[in-house]
């Protein structure tokens, strides 16, 4: 054997030697002791980063009402583990700590930056639709005062809108925290027409109707057009934002 050969068997040893131990996902057993392998060797913040993109890997393709349910997150003593190795192995099989955690935060930033292009692509779309004359106050109905959430909308574009989905809150001077707010979808019989406005009263229990806030004097009730749909019930913003939001919060938990 020669000196070039030597050389090379002996870097092939040395790598091999020094090689991060990577995920096996071959059985639960294998993942278990290769999981074990790779944490031994991680510093306490990259360990709770790889728990976190480990979490999110097993949770992503579920459906949103199930994946708060309880087994879901590998931390749980419940998780099940063929579902876990089903869920995994595609993600993270054959791979280090670093390259997991690195691909998850590539995947979210290249998702994020679609969602947000989206987003901003379609916002002339739903400026179209105008909220004017947005007012909380509380009237008398009988013996009692009852609140009212009422404002105007108005269809400022080319086609007829079934559904809008607003987010109403009700704010003070200097206070970022809302005194009320809540998410309504309105459904408009025979549509809301190009160029027509109509005036909504929506339902206002709940923390609407806290006695305080009848005495808020500068409180201003702001409405946002989270989304509408055409005449067919398509959505005209295909953005998951809850989705978004989530994703947002993982990306930042990963650095």
């Amino acid at each position: 054997m020669n000196r070039f050969s030597l050389t090379l068997l002996f870097c092939v040893l040395v790598s091999g030697c020094n090689s991060e131990p990577v995920f096996d996902l071959s059985s639960w057993d294998a993942y278990q002791k290769s999981s074990a392998a790779i944490k031994s060797k991680l510093t306490n913040d990259d360990a709770r980063r790889l728990a976190v993109a480990l979490d999110y890997l097993l949770i992503e393709d579920l459906p949103r009402n199930t994946i708060n349910g309880v087994g879901v997150m590998l931390s749980s003593p419940l998780a099940n583990p063929d579902t876990t190795l089903d869920r995994l192995k595609p993600k993270i099989e054959n791979r280090n700590a670093a390259t997991v955690i690195a691909d998850l935060s590539n995947k979210l930033n290249a998702d994020i930056s679609s969602a947000e292009a989206r987003m901003q692509s379609l916002e002339s779309i739903a400026a179209s639709v105008e909220i004017s004359s947005a007012s909380y106050y509380w009237k008398k109905s009988g013996y009692f005062e009852q609140p009212v959430v009422e404002f105007s909308v108005y269809n400022g574009g080319n086609s007829p809108i079934s559904r809008i989905i607003f987010d109403c809150f009700l704010i003070t001077t200097n206070r970022p925290i809302p005194w009320a707010r809540q998410q309504y979808v309105q459904d408009f019989k025979g549509g809301l027409q190009p160029r027509e406005r109509r005036k909504l009263t929506l339902p206002s229990g709940g923390q609407w109707s806290d006695p305080q806030l009848k005495d808020l004097v500068d409180a201003q009730l702001k409405v946002v057009v989270l989304n509408f749909a055409d005449a067919n019930g398509i959505m005209i913003i295909p953005v998951d934002r809850d989705r978004l939001a989530q994703e947002r919060k993982i990306l930042a938990q990963l650095h």
